[in-house]
């Protein structure tokens, strides 16, 4: 059994809006540019017949994190690897 699933997935669409953030637990929260963003599954290599279909939607108030989507053209490829995590106690 793999231990992680490689995907890769293009930037299918950008929205910005306002979230709440805090850096720390300590800080107050404030309004931040947030991104809504749209990732569909790529087709073809280097995943060849074994291409995954789907999308993924995230809605992203760190700013730096939102950054990489502001910055990234539309059908941006994207690298994401999926893999297990322990349960938390």
């Amino acid at each position: 059994m793999p231990k992680q699933v490689h995907a890769r997935f293009s930037l299918y669409q950008v929205n910005r809006g306002t979230g709440w953030f805090k850096a720390t637990s300590e800080e107050e929260a404030k309004p931040v540019e947030s991104a809504q963003i749209t990732l569909n599954a790529t087709q073809g290599e280097p995943f060849g017949a074994y291409t995954p279909s789907g999308k993924l939607e995230m809605f992203i108030v760190n700013p730096a994190a939102a950054q990489m989507f502001f910055d990234a053209p539309i059908g941006q490829e994207f690298d994401i690897l999926i893999s297990p995590v322990a349960p938390a106690e």
